[in-house]
């Protein structure tokens, strides 16, 4: 799966990173060279890999969203150099020619110490392509377990890359050279002349730090980067460093990079992000990469009432995969909204809830609850609102007499009306296209296929305006399928999409933008591919399980 390059600002080119293309030919004129068709600018071309996820607990080892992150934070930052970065996932370029322009190579995956193949070099005939773009000087950067390599490929591992994690010449019974702890401490910086630590500041950091690391002995190419003193060592113990080979290709590696949350560390960030420019052969500028991470923001779905259509632990399965695209969200669920709304402390910090929720043959909601929603919303929270979400709290729904709620209808400007046209079209595929309208939501967002259940003739007369459409093979017209909006202070976004898991994973990237949107944060630069959250584990760790 891939992502390609889709710029955000525009960058100045800058140091190592330019390359002269001269077009035609040269006339001497005068003791000057003039150039006959003028001069080009080149980009370096920066491939970044995610290995699978394969079971590590939730917020470790984050292969797919240190990959995003990495590329939004480069794409978004005002002082980085030029760069064509492709982000790719589970292990490998679809097309792998393109590792035919890469100026630097970055994985960050699973090693290779339970099973040789689950690194993702050791496959097919990968190492023999990741030679051939080696041999002729391209970068090479590698984070964390990807360190892991077999002792037979010490020769080409330590001349590409410095060193490696060695887990076959060590004593037995595990035979591991190197070694493992998890602690924190402030890190030891060396080699502060380096490009990589430009802006960098000495940084307390917790994480799975590999050390006794097996490196050529007396490589003069080699300058630590990062040391770190281990629980009961007695010597400072190189964990990040990087080299330039004589070809002219540039390695980096760093054994940390266990926990997700470090990316919100603004020295580690740009430590990494210095060395991903410094690796693919451009200039750290000075002061090192600026970037910017706003705090997570915090989701939390409410949901709990089963509808005979609608199997709500499926689809909030599918959310929670579907937000999380976005690296930079942290999802939770509520099975007793209600409950949860009226302890007011649950709010604290909450940046979007997103309507998962029907009240079908129930009652509605006690007065509090409804007040803290809608206070929620128009003192400056988000609110998404999901397909059959906007039927909740409405005086047609059958058997809930006391459900009616005008003021839900306000917060949401359209509504299932049971008694009403409202109506869809049979289950089934159909295609879902993007407006003329103008919106972050929407940018640059493609046309996709989806399977759901096509909604018609919805309630209300507020004005809105359609991000995405269908056309309706009931109605013969193309009907409005998500727009967004403002109430008061806060920003509303809702989609008749989602009717179940496969519906939602098919409008994953436009669900994920307009959650973004309706929490308040900017977009991400470019659009994770919408299967990794179709594909997504279920993992330790989760913040909920069906």
């Amino acid at each position: 799966m891939t992502a390609t390059f889709r710029p955000s600002i525009p960058k100045r080119i800058s140091g190592l990173c330019s390359a002269l293309v001269l077009c035609g030919t040269f006339l001497e004129m005068g003791g000057e060279l003039l150039m006959a068709q003028g001069e080009t600018d080149r980009s370096a071309n920066v491939v970044l890999i995610a290995g699978p996820i394969t079971g590590h607990p939730k917020e470790a080892h984050e292969y797919e969203k240190a990959v995003t992150l990495i590329k939004h934070c480069l794409e978004t930052s005002p002082n980085a150099p030029s760069m064509n970065l492709s982000a790719h996932y589970q292990g490998w370029p679809e097309d792998p020619s393109i590792l035919e322009r890469a100026d630097a190579i970055l994985l960050v995956s699973d090693g290779s110490d339970h099973q040789e193949t689950m690194h993702p070099f050791y496959r097919e005939d990968r190492f023999a392509m990741l030679k051939k773009q080696m041999d002729r000087g391209c970068g090479l950067m590698l984070l964390h377990w990807s360190t892991f390599h077999p002792a037979r490929f010490h020769d080409e591992i330590t001349e590409w890359i410095g060193g490696y994690f060695d887990y076959e010449t060590g004593p037995e019974p595990r035979k591991w050279y190197s070694r493992i702890q998890t602690w924190s401490q402030e890190v030891s910086l060396t080699s502060m002349a380096h490009p990589v630590l430009r802006g960098v500041r000495p940084f307390e950091l917790k994480d799975e730090y590999y050390y006794h690391l097996r490196f050529r002995a007396s490589d003069r190419r080699l300058l630590p980067i990062l040391q770190v003193l281990p629980p009961g060592e007695e010597s400072l113990d190189t964990v990040a460093w990087c080299l330039e080979r004589k070809d002219g290709g540039r390695g980096f590696a760093f054994t940390g990079g266990h926990f997700h949350d470090s990316w919100w560390l603004p020295d580690f960030r740009r430590m990494l992000l210095n060395a991903v420019v410094w690796t693919s052969g451009c200039e750290v500028p000075e002061g090192g990469i600026v970037s910017a991470l706003p705090p997570r923001q915090k989701v939390v779905i409410l949901t709990g009432d089963q509808h005979p259509a609608h199997h709500w632990k499926d689809t909030t399965l599918a959310l929670m995969h579907a937000m999380e695209l976005d690296p930079r969200c942290r999802v939770e669920v509520s099975e007793s909204p209600e409950a949860w709304l009226s302890d007011a402390s649950h709010l604290h910090g909450i940046d979007l809830l997103v309507m998962n929720y029907c009240n079908w043959e129930s009652p509605g909601w006690g007065a509090q609850a409804r007040e803290r929603l809608d206070q929620f919303v128009r003192r400056g929270g988000g609110l998404a609102v999901i397909h059959f979400a906007n039927g909740a709290f409405h005086a047609s729904l059958p058997g809930a007499e006391t459900s009616d709620w005008p003021g839900y209808q306000k917060l949401v400007r359209r509504v299932w009306d049971h008694d009403g046209p409202s109506g869809h079209d049979p289950y089934g595929s159909f295609e879902v296209h993007v407006s003329q309208v103008r919106h972050p939501i929407t940018d640059g967002l493609s046309s996709f296929q989806t399977e759901d259940e096509l909604y018609f003739h919805q309630a209300g007369d507020r004005p809105v305006q359609a991000l995405v459409f269908a056309d309706s093979s009931v109605t013969g017209q193309a009907e409005p399928l998500a727009w967004a909006y403002q109430v008061e202070q806060g920003r509303v976004f809702q989609t008749l999409l989602g009717h179940a898991s496969i519906s939602i994973y098919r409008a994953a990237n436009l669900i994920q933008r307009g959650c973004t949107w309706a929490a308040g944060k900017e977009p991400l630069s470019f659009d994770p591919p919408a299967i990794l959250a179709e594909g997504a584990m279920l993992r330790d760790g989760a913040s909920w399980k069906p």
